[in-house]
C-alpha cells in the first residue's frame, strides 16, 4: 500500500469588504454587468457561482453580487440556473445591451 500526502489546496482570494460604485444613468449598461455579460456568453453551458463571479470582478462584495445578479434575472439579462447557480441568459435577451448612443 502506497499513502500519498498532498498539500493543501491553495487559498481562494480574498474578496473586496467594500463594493466600488459604479452609477450609471437610467436606460444605460454598466461597466460592470458588461464584464459579467460577457464572462458568461463565453461559456454559455457553464453554471457560474456567484462567488466565482464576484471573485472575477474584484471589485465588488459577495452580497452586492447577488443582489446584481438578483436585478439582472429579473430583466432576463442573466439565467439563474438553480440556487447560487448562474448562466448566459438566451441571446433574445441579450438584444438590450447593444450600446446606447449619447444624445
Amino acid at each position: 500500500m502506497t499513502i500519498t500526502l498532498l498539500g493543501p489546496p491553495s487559498p481562494r482570494p480574498a474578496l473586496p469588504t467594500t463594493t466600488a460604485r459604479e452609477f450609471v444613468g437610467a436606460g444605460k449598461t454598466g461597466n460592470r454587468m458588461t464584464r459579467v455579460l460577457a464572462v458568461l456568453q463565453e461559456e454559455p453551458e457553464r453554471q457560474w457561482r456567484a462567488r466565482e463571479i464576484a471573485e472575477f470582478l474584484g471589485d465588488v462584495t459577495l452580497v452586492t453580487t447577488y443582489r446584481q445578479l438578483a436585478r439582472w434575472t429579473e430583466k432576463g439579462m442573466v439565467k439563474r440556473v438553480r440556487t447560487g447557480r448562474y448562466a448566459a441568459a438566451t441571446p433574445s435577451a441579450s438584444v438590450a445591451l447593444q450600446p446606447q448612443q449619447k444624445c
